[in-house]
């Protein structure tokens, strides 16, 4: 209720627009709207990196990504964004994913195919291993598109969000078919702003350090020291040299907060480089 209220207020004050990885229907769209409000305007683009370059460009005031899944880990293709974009990460959304499979009519045994996104796929596969293993799973670039696609044919099923099921004139014939029932997707908010102290802040990082022995035990070492709790440590290759990687690092408090300013610090005298990506309120489920 607080949400929509200060979402309607916003909306008077200021035009604000979110972009999202669309289309229509999506998880994201979802999440967008837990973190701002049903009043925001928001636009759906067909891509992660499309995100970032409609908030660079200042079309809109924030993007909304997945960051993580917890049943098929990290997305890779928004870690990759950030080695190349300035932006800051301003917040981040906590939800829980339920999977539906959805198809023109109720004799859904009877489909031949089944579309959606990759990890929704994963998230659900012995679910399908025992209800419908006979049926070609198909990735495609989204949950929704993947109703788009079960809306022309109805030999075919989707997997995707409740939400998605109107859009497309389709059935939501099975409910939350994921294999895990605590399924959960993090997503991360990201604009040009810094974002003050809540007093229960996470702070993400991104790190390189040079190829010699004990080099990740240096990096890891002055957050040790100052009693910084990391959360989260994801690899990615340099692209600028074979075999080396950079860190992405999740960790606990607020870039101002006292110890772990002085981690920061102490880690640029070990790493060869250190962003802070930002700092903002843990979500909350």
């Amino acid at each position: 209720l607080f949400r929509e209220i200060i979402a309607s207020c916003l909306a008077l004050e200021e035009s604000m627009r979110i972009a999202y990885l669309g289309p229509e229907g999506t998880f994201t769209q979802e999440a967008t709207y837990k973190h701002f409000g049903q009043n925001v305007g928001t636009l759906p683009v067909d891509s992660i990196p499309q995100v970032f370059r409609e908030v660079e460009a200042g079309r809109v005031r924030y993007g909304v990504v997945p960051i993580e899944n917890s049943t098929e880990g990290v997305v890779t293709h928004t870690l990759d964004m950030f080695v190349q974009s300035s932006l800051r990460v301003c917040g981040e959304i906590s939800l829980r994913i339920h999977q539906n499979l959805m198809c023109q009519h109720d004799r859904w045994q009877s489909v031949q195919k089944i579309y959606s996104h990759a990890q929704s796929l994963a998230q659900c596969r012995y679910w399908l291993d025992k209800h419908l293993p006979h049926a070609e799973r198909i990735p495609v670039s989204s949950n929704a598109e993947a109703a788009r696609l079960a809306s022309l044919d109805d030999t075919v099923a989707a997997i995707g969000s409740r939400q998605a099921a109107p859009i497309y004139g389709l059935q939501v014939v099975c409910e939350n078919i994921e294999d895990n029932a605590n399924n959960t997707t993090r997503f991360l908010v990201i604009g040009d702003q810094m974002v003050g102290p809540s007093g229960n802040d996470r702070t993400s990082l991104l790190v390189s350090a040079p190829n010699r022995p004990g080099s990740l035990f240096h990096l890891l070492k002055p957050l040790a020291e100052n009693g910084v709790d990391m959360t989260r440590i994801e690899s990615r290759p340099s692209r600028t040299t074979n075999w080396e990687y950079l860190f992405f690092l999740d960790v606990r408090g607020h870039e101002q907060d006292a110890a772990l300013n002085r981690a920061i610090k102490a880690l640029r005298e070990q790493a060869e480089m250190v962003r802070v990506l930002g700092s903002y309120p843990v979500a909350i489920l």
